[in-house]
């Protein structure tokens, strides 16, 4: 069955189990163990076999196989919501660094540059929000960094992902967070979601753009070592625009994990061997020159790829909404949050982050005396 056509009969489960409002259920349950309860299901209109199951929920990123509760909730899959246009557009090799430039006014879009204040290599250790001035009775925030350096301002923006947060809130805040807060923390879920880019000395595929998905059976997945299992957790491969030698392999959950432990050169060797059970067959592929890879797991300032409303946050609370609340002292805002975990529609996306980040800073301008 075509990925599409795949794709919109699963979409048709989870609108079934909305509406009968099983929010109990994760995605990856609802798929694994009632999709046939339900009329909607037709006999051999979807290969449910375990091979295909897998796939969807790598691709997919539903979470939850080995705790349900952490998995993505249906009310999360209805709550997002996807944006008109093209979805691969990109900065044709440019990078994420052009929209820095934009919001900057950086020429050539603009004549003025905006000249921020960027400290770099300033790691937070503690963040005081219960402070006040001893002459102006006015609340402010004091930040202090690893190397000793303290800053103070009338307002913070916290814009970390919620896996930093999941690892450092009960030591970096002071006083501790309110439990709404802490919720939203500790319920909200990283979803861990690599890229592998890989040069080739020549383009193999027959077309671009060109996509493959890898639907592993059991008998394919013998052939590698205990230690190379995370090869097989890589479930697709596709173009990447104005590279034409390059594919950006996605892998996911527990593989990403295991990927993002190992060398460059051995992610190379794994990668090659990819190419030579499962490429090889149909195609003549040429020798890899080069990869590259994320590790957002292992980035201590990052932990994962992006946020999502899991099952728990449907039993005991929290939310992005939640999460996106300021921190008040004495009835004013003296810590805002942004970032993609703190919008409901768009959390998981960079524009979700901008987004978020924009309708903060319009708050703080807001309060702002105007001479």
């Amino acid at each position: 069955m075509p990925t599409g056509n795949a794709r919109a009969v699963i979409t048709e489960f989870t609108d079934a189990l909305h509406a009968r409002g099983q929010k109990e259920k994760s995605i990856s349950q609802f798929i694994r163990e009632d999709a046939e309860k339900y009329p909607i299901v037709e006999l051999g209109k979807i290969p449910k076999t375990k091979p295909f199951i897998e796939w969807y929920e790598r691709d997919n990123h539903v979470g939850g196989q080995d705790d349900p509760k952490k998995g993505k909730s249906i009310n999360g899959l209805h709550e997002h919501k996807i944006c008109n246009g093209e979805f691969w557009l990109n900065w044709k090799g440019k990078g994420y660094k052009t929209i820095l430039d934009v919001l900057l006014n950086k020429p050539p879009y603009s004549e003025n540059l905006i000249t921020p204040d960027i400290k770099l290599n300033k790691v937070v250790t503690s963040i005081k929000w219960q402070l006040e001035d001893e002459d102006t009775k006015k609340p402010y925030v004091e930040v202090l960094c690893e190397d000793g350096t303290k800053f103070a301002a009338k307002t913070a923006v916290i814009t970390v992902s919620i896996g930093v947060l999941k690892e450092s809130h009960k030591q970096l805040f002071t006083p501790a967070l309110p439990d709404v807060k802490v919720k939203s923390i500790d319920n909200l879920q990283l979803c861990v979601l690599d890229k592998i880019y890989i040069e080739f000395a020549t383009q193999w595929w027959p077309s671009s753009p060109a996509s493959f998905k890898i639907i592993w059976k059991e008998e394919n997945k013998q052939e590698f070592s205990a230690d190379e299992k995370w090869i097989t957790e890589i479930y697709g491969l596709r173009t990447v625009e104005h590279h034409p030698k390059v594919l950006l392999a996605w892998i996911y959950g527990k593989g990403a994990e295991e990927m993002e432990g190992k060398s460059e050169t051995e992610v190379e060797a794994g990668v090659n061997k990819l190419m030579d059970k499962v490429f090889s067959l149909n195609f003549e592929v040429s020798k890899i020159v080069s990869i590259k890879r994320s590790q957002w797991a292992k980035n201590k300032f990052v932990r994962g790829a992006y946020s999502y409303r899991s099952v728990a946050t449907e039993e005991l609370g929290g939310s992005a909404s939640d999460l996106a609340t300021p921190l008040e002292y004495n009835g004013t805002p003296v810590v805002y949050f942004a970032g993609e975990a703190t919008s409901v529609e768009h959390h998981n996306a960079v524009h979700g982050a901008i987004e978020t980040g924009r309708e903060v800073a319009d708050k703080i301008v807001k309060t702002l005396p105007r001479n």
